[in-house]
């Protein structure tokens, strides 16, 4: 969950400073990725 976070505020971080949300997409989809898989693992407990 804390990469999720992490990735997530890196990515609005370089959006506001970088001004280009395409050239950052891929972090979200990191983002994305890993909060997918923590609630995965999550769901068989």
């Amino acid at each position: 969950m804390a990469i999720a976070v992490v990735f997530t505020v890196i990515g609005i971080h370089r959006v506001i400073v970088e001004n280009d949300i395409i050239a950052n997409y891929w972090i979200f989809m990191v983002s994305l990725g890993a909060l997918m898989l923590y609630r995965y693992q999550n769901r068989k407990k």
